[in-house]
């Protein structure tokens, strides 16, 4: 049979939780394929931990697995946390269904947990198909699990409504996001003799956050919201806890991922700012929306070298791509070029 006849099922893990920050991307993921014929798996009662609870995911598991024909495609998002979805992709695995695996996330690097990364990789082995982030992801799967067939994404699809205006040319820099993962924000006042001033949006920021004189925290918003919330220039991608370097484990995990915040930028029109070792450098200096960097101490030599046609003319390389993620075309492109490959 081939792939095209195969009945088709995502695992709904994330689309019921509420984000306020870049996992709204795994949400979008599952709603897209929901939207393009995917035939949803969801476990019920995934809030509660009652002995009925579990024994009635226990008899939808024991339906699913057996009701699940060999030829059929499963789609899942990685990581998996439930031991119950973990089971059912065993078992089907072991049945002989095609699974493709949507690496989101790798947590063993992210978090620098040496057992927990053994883990992920361990459960990585059992599959075949996947979609990755960009080619720096592609490559370390590939290092781990050899004979993969892996199509890229490179930008998260996020289903919110893109900004139509341009933005005016100036020194306010954006970070939105998880600002726990960010500790560095908390450091910005050393570059207070610049004249950059930064807009931060977001929860969890450090203490520090709001005493710096060239840093305004605007709160939260709901992610879909957050494009035209946005005030600002360029939008920072950055991590963890230096501002002269990348460093610790969200620096070592850079070279991997496409961060979500990405395709909030480009949806709000906000030229990027990107460490050159991340995984998305390549990306941004092939579609001309950004420029890279390798300390936050370069950003206003980089900006002063701009011209403002430059700076537009940035914005208006972001409009197709803006489009696109707007309305699911990475993941929907990534399916389609991956399907055919399937055996």
């Amino acid at each position: 049979m081939a792939p095209d006849q195969f009945k088709r099922y995502v695992i709904k893990q994330y689309s019921q939780l509420e984000y306020l920050h870049g996992g709204i991307g795994y949400v979008d993921a599952e709603r897209i394929l929901i939207n393009e014929g995917f035939e949803k798996i969801e476990f019920p009662r995934h809030d509660s931990f009652t002995p009925v609870a579990k024994l009635d995911r226990l008899r939808y598991l024991m339906r699913q697995s057996l009701s699940i024909k060999r030829d059929s495609i499963v789609i899942f998002l990685f990581p998996v946390y439930s031991k119950a979805v973990k089971v059912l992709i065993r078992q089907l695995v072991k049945k002989g269904v095609r699974c493709i695996c949507f690496l989101a996330d790798i947590n063993g690097i992210k978090d620098g947990d040496e057992k927990g990364l053994a883990e992920e990789i361990s459960f990585l082995k059992l599959f075949q198909y996947f979609i990755v982030h960009n080619a720096g992801m592609k490559a370390w799967l590939n290092s781990k699990v050899p004979g993969n067939v892996a199509e890229e994404i490179n930008f998260f699809d996020f289903l919110a409504q893109p900004l139509t205006t341009l933005r005016p040319f100036s020194n306010e820099i954006v970070f939105a996001g998880n600002l726990a993962k960010s500790p560095f924000l908390g450091k910005l006042h050393l570059l207070k003799d610049t004249p950059l001033l930064f807009n931060v949006y977001g929860p969890g920021g450090p203490s520090a956050l709001t005493d710096q004189e060239n840093v305004s925290w605007h709160g939260s918003f709901h992610p879909y919201q957050l494009p035209s919330k946005l005030h600002g220039s360029f939008g920072l991608l950055w991590d963890d806890a230096c501002i002269d370097k990348p460093c610790g484990h969200y620096g070592a995990y850079m070279p991997y991922i496409s961060h979500h915040k990405l395709s909030l930028y480009i949806l709000s029109r906000l030229p990027l700012i990107v460490p050159a070792i991340a995984g998305s450098a390549p990306l941004v200096k092939k579609y001309g929306i950004g420029f890279a960097i390798n300390s936050l101490y370069e950003i206003p030599q980089k900006i002063k070298s701009l011209t403002e046609a430059e700076f537009i003319q940035m914005q208006e390389n972001m409009k197709s791509l803006a489009d696109e993620i707007s309305q699911g075309e990475r993941l929907k492109g990534a399916i389609t070029r991956l399907l055919p490959q399937i055996r």
